[in-house]
């Protein structure tokens, strides 16, 4: 059998050929017109992707910052002035801040007779006034060897005037009525701290206090 042996310069141009072929028989395949694709296929597995205007990438997201323990306050009613005291200086040791509020007491209204000169001054008028029927009274020594008789006290000047009255009527004529503020006896104690703290320390502080209470101070 014989061999057919083509020439140099045609064997060349037929590689070319062949090669351009596969080429172009790739491309048609790459587009699909050779039928469905592997499903792998990188075009074909966008289009199949659910809803992929919607993807976005996500940052990352930081842990909420945990704010500090805010600072609350509470009103300790019903504590007599030392113990006011005593607790502000508790409270300020554990680093929280206190401020003592005295109650105002009521104004007492008196009806007496003041100035008398001294002991011997004011029994001699205690006296006078039991003989003119009065024996509700009461001697009270004052600073500097001084005293004064006291027939009643009030809260009110009300009161107070219609006893003078009727001291008058029995001839007392050096009865007057004098209006005194009374020192504080009772007092409030406002009390400020980091809310955790406060509430782990203060029950604590209040607790020998009988009659004490603890509320929320005014806004």
């Amino acid at each position: 059998m014989a061999i057919l042996i083509l020439p140099r310069g045609v064997i060349i141009r037929l590689f070319f050929f062949l090669l351009v072929l596969a080429n172009l028989l790739f491309f048609v395949w790459v587009q699909g017109y050779f039928g469905p694709t592997d499903d792998s296929h990188e075009p074909q597995r966008l289009e199949q992707q659910i809803q992929s205007e919607k993807l976005r990438i996500k940052r990352d997201v930081q842990a909420p910052v945990v704010k500090k323990d805010d600072p609350v306050c509470r009103l300790i009613n019903g504590l007599a002035v030392a113990d006011a005291e005593a607790l502000k200086t508790a409270v300020e040791a554990f680093g929280g801040e206190a401020k003592m509020l005295p109650q105002e007491e009521p104004t007492l209204h008196l009806v007496l007779i003041a100035d008398l000169a001294n002991k011997a001054a004011a029994d001699k008028k205690s006296a006078e006034l039991t003989r003119f029927g009065v024996p509700e009274h009461k001697s009270i020594a004052l600073e500097g060897g001084r005293f004064e008789i006291v027939f009643g006290s009030f809260p009110t000047e009300a009161a107070a005037r219609e006893l003078l009255q009727e001291l008058t009527k029995r001839g007392i004529k050096s009865a007057r009525l004098d209006a005194r503020e009374q020192p504080a006896v009772k007092a409030r104690a406002e009390v400020r701290a980091a809310a955790s703290k406060l509430q782990q320390q203060l029950p604590k502080l209040v607790a020998p206090y009988a009659g004490a209470t603890i509320g929320e101070c005014a806004p």
